[in-house]
């Protein structure tokens, strides 16, 4: 009776743990964020509360909020489009700054409404009935002597979304899923957990 009464606190010690924990971890990112920004934009406020006596609680954030909607509207427009052209070939003629600039961006325009690295998500056969699955990024071809095959290149995450390799499938190797990039995301943040039961 005592060993089922400590058993059955164990696992619900261990399923608040699976609720509380990506909660917290959530919270302290959202908030050291926060303190961040507000902290580089920290200059501005302290010249606001002394010459012009006005004083903006989390004013980082408004700026930050206004430098993005000012981005947004400049890349949807030809005339900003250019500017924002020039920012980034000098973002990329710069040594070091250039690949950290390249790798951002590119995993950026993940998320980006209007463009993705990512074109779906797929399954990609090996050994047998084993599969592995990752996102389509490109097509290419591959010319073995007088034969051009059809292949695929496939980003497959080996270490949460951000950490992974690239294969080169055959076409024929792939299993085209009914799920978005956004689902497949989902899948790879949750180590698994979220694959459906059907595909």
């Amino acid at each position: 009776m005592h060993i089922n009464l400590l058993g059955k606190i164990k696992n619900r010690f261990l399923a608040g743990l699976t609720v509380v924990i990506p909660g917290v971890i959530t919270v302290f990112v959202i908030l050291w964020l926060l303190k961040e920004v507000n902290l580089l934009f920290s200059p501005f406020s302290l010249f606001l509360k002394r010459y012009i006596h006005i004083y903006i609680p989390d004013i980082g954030l408004i700026l930050l909020f206004v430098l993005i909607l000012f981005a947004g509207f400049l890349i949807t427009n030809w005339i900003g489009r250019g500017i924002v052209n020039l920012y980034e070939n000098v973002m990329l003629k710069i040594p070091l700054v250039n690949l950290l600039y390249k790798s951002t961006k590119q995993w950026v325009d993940i998320f980006s409404p209007d463009k993705t690295s990512f074109k779906k998500f797929i399954l990609v056969k090996y050994k047998d009935n084993k599969y592995i699955y990752g996102f389509l990024t490109s097509n290419t071809r591959i010319k073995e002597g007088s034969d051009e095959s059809d292949y695929v290149v496939v980003y497959v995450p080996t270490n949460h979304l951000y950490i992974g390799v690239n294969i080169i499938a055959s076409k024929n190797d792939i299993i085209e899923t009914n799920l978005s990039v956004e689902q497949g995301i989902n899948i790879v943040l949750s180590a698994g957990i979220a694959f459906p039961d059907k595909l």
